[in-house]
């Protein structure tokens, strides 16, 4: 399951965050409460995306732009247009990526492996991952911004994936920003740009050909 969890990580990478100090929140359960409402009224999702890799042993910020769509219950296609071309569709229980002209598909309820990362994406891109019981959470706000904590119970997957943590906009309960930490030095951060919430998606958007 490694390689399939660094292929995510290298794929999902911000602006500078918020210097405003955070504090726990009263209650998780309440805000679980209130981030399942709000997700249950989304059906589709358009955005552009910006994605910052840092990396250890490079002094350059790897940076990447691309749009992503999002349509329940678990389709999705996650495009890179700069400064390379790679897409990532999830549809019809089909995981399957486009590297330039080169097309693999995968079968994802036949392989844990994918299981793992198509839960992982759609989750996080739905702000439900609160809901996984394979990891420790710890939540936390400012006068702006929710932020979740996320640390892996498997330690396995803690050897890829030390953290993840969801930004959601206090006042619409949106998610804003994804941060994956890989250790104490390398991590990924997306911002979600020009989000758009509930506009028609045309169906061959998820069709690869």
């Amino acid at each position: 399951m490694k390689q399939f969890i660094l292929l995510f990580l290298l794929i999902i990478s911000l602006n500078s965050f918020s210097q405003e100090k955070f504090y726990p929140v009263k209650s998780i359960k309440e805000l679980e409460q209130k981030l399942n409402a709000s997700s249950a009224k989304i059906n589709t999702i358009t955005s552009d995306f910006k994605q910052e890799k840092h990396l250890a042993f490079l002094n350059d910020i790897i940076i990447t732009k691309g749009k992503f769509w999002f349509k329940k219950e678990n389709k999705l296609r996650w495009e890179y247009t700069s400064p390379f071309k790679y897409m990532i569709v999830i549809n019809n229980g089909k995981f399957i990526i486009k590297d330039e002209d080169k097309i693999n598909e995968y079968d994802i309820n036949s392989n844990k492996a994918f299981q793992e990362v198509n839960n992982l994406i759609i989750n996080s891109v739905r702000g439900t991952l609160l809901e996984d019981d394979k990891f420790e959470i710890t939540a936390f706000k400012n006068s702006s911004t929710y932020l979740i904590s996320l640390i892996p119970k498997d330690s396995e997957m803690r050897k890829v994936l030390n953290k993840i943590e969801l930004y959601f906009d206090i006042s619409d309960l949106n998610i804003n920003k994804v941060k994956m930490i890989e250790n104490e030095e390398d991590y990924t951060i997306i911002s979600f740009i020009n989000r758009k919430l509930n506009e028609d998606i045309l169906a061959n958007t998820f069709i690869i050909n």
